[in-house]
């Protein structure tokens, strides 16, 4: 392994989105740009959280895929993220914040995914896959509470991206303090089609997700839906629009 001068130090340099850094180390090479959305992955590890597409979609390849590759009989198609959280044909099969209650990881935890012959995934795997959900089941945690070194001034309710979407889209809010927080898509006739999020939580920059499923994990038409926040005083109603 080469030795390093640490006594040069890098000048950094923050362009559009991406850290630039020139003459790093003695042999002065200039060093790639980097994107922030790998110093968000880099940051997603050291805490702790799950990656969707580095370790939980690995597994589906390596384990799933063979059979519930977009031609199984049940519907089931575990090739990508927004497959997955399509379901099968009888509905959603993750559950998010409730391994315990999503049918994926109840199949993959008896032993009959993968079926037959096939070995089991190792306890590793299935306890990774429980985690992920346990998370919310998101395709990008690393952006699950962002910002946290600063706390929001005030309360917002952001615009859902991608809007329109489909089948998934991300709404972002701000919370200045801790709130008893809800969540809820209504139909434009304001009927409650899902309670994203019901709990207490603390102040910072959040998310959560919504994969166009209603709350019996039925997935919903395409039209215009209304998400609103309530936490504590603060309300704030917001237009998305689904698409198929």
């Amino acid at each position: 392994m080469l030795d390093r001068d640490y006594s040069k130090t890098p000048n950094p340099r923050q362009v559009a989105g991406f850290f630039v850094c020139e003459g790093v180390g003695r042999f002065n090479y200039p060093m790639k740009k980097v994107s922030l959305h790998l110093l968000f992955i880099y940051i997603n590890i050291l805490a702790g959280q799950v990656d969707y597409n580095s370790q939980i979609q690995m597994i589906f390849n390596s384990n799933c895929t063979g059979c519930h590759g977009g031609n199984h009989n049940s519907g089931l198609d575990l090739r990508s993220y927004e497959s997955v959280m399509a379901g099968s044909n009888s509905g959603a099969v993750i559950v998010p914040y409730n391994h315990a209650n999503s049918l994926l990881w109840q199949k993959i935890n008896s032993g009959a995914m993968p079926p037959g012959n096939n070995p089991d995934l190792a306890s590793e795997q299935v306890d990774l896959i429980a985690q992920w959900i346990d998370e919310g089941a998101l395709e990008n945690p690393a952006l699950g509470t962002y910002n946290n070194a600063q706390i929001p001034k005030e309360y917002i309710l952001n615009q859902n991206y991608p809007n329109p979407f489909n089948p998934v889209t991300t709404l972002r809010y701000d919370l200045p303090e801790d709130a008893n927080v809800n969540i809820t898509i209504y139909d434009m006739m304001g009927r409650v089609v899902k309670t994203l999020i019901n709990d207490q939580q603390s102040a910072g920059y959040r998310f959560t997700q919504w994969n166009a499923t209603n709350n019996a994990g039925s997935p919903v038409p395409a039209g215009l839906y209304l998400y609103m926040i309530q936490a504590g005083e603060f309300r704030q109603t917001r237009k998305m629009v689904l698409l198929k």
